[in-house]
Parts: structure tokens; sequence; C-alpha cells
């Protein structure tokens, strides 16, 4: 089992976008399970349309073929919510505030971290990245934990982001930036929150279901 973990210690960088689309693409290679760990849950409300049961949505619910999601506000541990054999992938959307995130990241062990930094956000996003890293940075060090990390530039130059990246001294060793995506931050909202498609569903942005399945790969 794989667990990917889509976070920022910012709302509005992109995280619940990219956590879908990674799912839906992960959902042509084996069983996703995607966590929902937002008080907003969004993530859910994409696939069922609805919002959660506080009482009845801790359970994983199916949903499109391959994939199944559940709500974890609390953010117990996934250790204890997902029997390892049941799925191939793991994928959580969760808004993490820097003072949360060592103990976020130990909870649930993830192979791979991705930071999104969108366009509306970009500022802030850029200058929250260090202490993010840092923060990451110094728990490889404390322990044997070494997650491939990427920030992904949603609408910004990668190059921009891969000059902020390269003035922070203290990163994870396995830290990249991905290529960047164009600038679709409305298209984006339409779909991930209105229409409830992913964005290659539209005729017209076919060719970004390869932009989301490249980010796997990386």
């Amino acid at each position: 089992m794989k667990v990917i973990l889509c976070t920022h210690n910012s709302g509005g960088v992109g995280k619940t976008t990219l956590a879908v689309h990674l799912a839906g693409v992960l959902s042509k290679k084996g069983d996703v399970l995607l966590i929902d760990c937002d008080d907003q849950a969004d993530s859910w409300k994409f696939y069922v349309g609805a919002e959660p049961n506080e009482e009845l949505d801790f359970d994983p619910v199916d949903t499109r073929p391959g994939i199944s999601v559940m709500t974890n506000p609390n953010r117990k541990s996934i250790k204890r919510l997902v029997k390892r054999q049941q799925y191939d992938y793991v994928v959580l959307d969760m808004n993490t505030p820097l003072a949360n995130i060592v103990q976020v990241i130990l909870s649930s062990d993830p192979h791979i971290i991705f930071i999104p930094i969108s366009s509306s956000q970009r500022y802030k996003g850029l200058n929250n990245l260090e202490p993010t890293l840092n923060i990451i940075f110094e728990m490889e060090a404390k322990a044997t934990f070494t997650p491939e990390v990427f920030v992904v530039p949603l609408g910004i130059s990668a190059d921009e982001v891969q000059e902020q990246v390269n003035s922070i001294e203290n990163k994870p060793r396995q830290c990249s930036v991905a290529s960047e995506m164009d600038n679709l931050q409305d298209i984006m909202q339409e779909a991930v929150y209105s229409d409830r498609k992913y964005i290659w569903e539209y005729p017209e942005y076919q060719q970004l279901e390869n932009y989301f399945e490249d980010l796997i790969t990386i």
C-alpha cells in the first residue's frame, strides 16, 4: 500500500484539486482510498455529492470505479483506520498547520508528499514553503523517514518555485519541483466544486490527464 499525502499549511492552494485528480489517475492502476481529513470535506463532496454524516461516514464508501472515500476530520492514524491489504493506494487530503505537521506525517507514514502552490495564493504559499520543508528535513534527521517530496506549481512558474526551493538550506533530501500546470484556476474551481468532474472530462482539457499521470511517475 502506497500512501500519498497532499498537504499545505495554507488554504486555497489546490490540495483538494490535486488529491481528487491523483485519486482519479491512480484508480486505473489499483484500488484507491481517498481520506478527507478537512472540516470542509471538499474531497468527500466531490465524490459523494453531499455533506458527510458525522455518525455514518467514518467508514469507506465506494464511489467511482476503483475509488472509495471516507472522512477523518479528527485525523486518526490511518494505520488504525486502514488494513494494508485493502487498498493499493491511499490519498490523504489534509490541510496541516505547521504546529501539527509532525504528528500528521508520523501517523500517516507517507511515501510521497505533494505540496501544491496555486496562482491565487502564490506569495503566501511560497513564503510558507520554507518552514514546511524545514520540518520535514528535521524529521528525516531524527528517524528513518525519507519520503519523496514534490512541490507542484498550479498556474505559476516552475522556475519561480525552483528558485524558492533552491534558497532553502534545510530541506528534504528527495525534494523536487514538478512541471508547472497552466493557470486554469477558474475552470478547475468549476470542475471540482460545481460540476464534480475531473478536468480531463471536459473535451478541451483531455490532455491534462497526462499531467496528473506524470505526477505519480516522476
